[in-house]
C-alpha cells in the first residue's frame, strides 16, 4: 500500500500536514512514478470518489471539480489550466506532493500542497470547517472567508481575511459586479457556476 493510500485512511490531514516540519517529513517519504499524466478535458470527482495518482506531474487541460466527500491525491505536482472548484458544505480533499497551480481556486474542503501554490487570479477559500496547509501561496487576490489557512508565506496584491460581512465591501471593489454586488454579498454556488463556464471573476 502506497503512502497516499495510507493517507486516504485518515479523516483529516491536519496531524501529518499541519506544520512546515511535518509537511517536509512527509515529502521526504513520498515517491512517484516519474510519469506525466495529461487529462485533456475537465476532471470531475463525484461524491464519494477517491482517486490516487502516482504520477510525478499531472496536467488538467480544463477545470478540476471536486464534489462533497471526494478526494484527490497526487504524488507529484498538479497543473490545472482552468480553475479548481469545490463548492459545498461537506468534506473534500485535494492533496499534492509537489507544486499546485491553477487559474482560479474556489475551495471549501481541506487543501494540502507539499509544494508552493500558484494561482493566476483569485485564490478563494471559505468557512472554518477545514483548512489549507502549504508553505507558500501566491495569487493576485487571496480571500479567506471566515477561515484560518495555515500557509506560511502568502503573497498577493490584495489579501482579504475575515468574515464575509467585513471583507465583502472591499471584495466588491475587486471582483465583477455580477460576482459580488455593491453591498458585498455573493453566492458561492453562483461563483462556482461562473468558474465552470470559464468566465472571469476580476473586474
Amino acid at each position: 500500500m502506497s503512502l497516499l493510500e495510507n493517507l486516504l485512511k485518515k479523516g483529516s490531514l491536519h496531524t501529518p500536514c499541519g506544520t512546515a516540519a511535518r509537511r517536509a517529513a512527509l515529502k521526504a517519504k513520498l515517491t512517484n512514478s516519474g510519469a506525466t499524466e495529461v487529462v485533456s478535458r475537465d476532471l470531475k470527482l463525484s461524491e464519494g470518489d477517491d482517486r490516487v495518482l502516482e504520477a510525478s506531474r499531472v496536467v488538467v487541460k480544463g477545470n478540476l471539480v471536486l464534489e462533497d466527500q471526494s478526494r484527490l491525491l497526487v504524488a507529484g505536482g498538479l497543473e490545472v489550466e482552468g480553475s479548481i472548484i469545490h463548492e459545498g458544505f461537506d468534506y473534500a480533499l485535494l492533496f499534492t506532493g509537489g507544486a499546485l497551480s491553477a487559474k482560479n481556486l474556489l475551495f471549501h474542503g481541506e487543501l494540502v500542497s507539499l509544494g508552493p501554490i500558484t494561482v493566476q487570479e483569485v485564490a478563494w477559500t471559505y468557512y472554518n470547517d477545514y483548512s489549507t496547509y502549504a508553505d507558500a501561496l501566491k495569487a493576485r487576490i487571496v480571500v479567506a472567508d471566515d477561515r484560518f489557512d495555515a500557509v506560511d508565506d502568502v503573497r498577493a496584491d490584495h489579501r482579504l481575511v475575515g468574515h464575509s460581512s467585513v471583507i465583502g465591501p472591499e471584495l466588491a471593489k475587486l471582483l465583477s459586479a455580477d460576482v459580488v454586488d455593491a453591498d458585498g454579498d455573493w453566492s458561492y454556488e453562483d461563483v462556482a457556476k461562473r468558474l465552470l463556464r470559464k468566465r472571469p471573476l476580476l473586474r
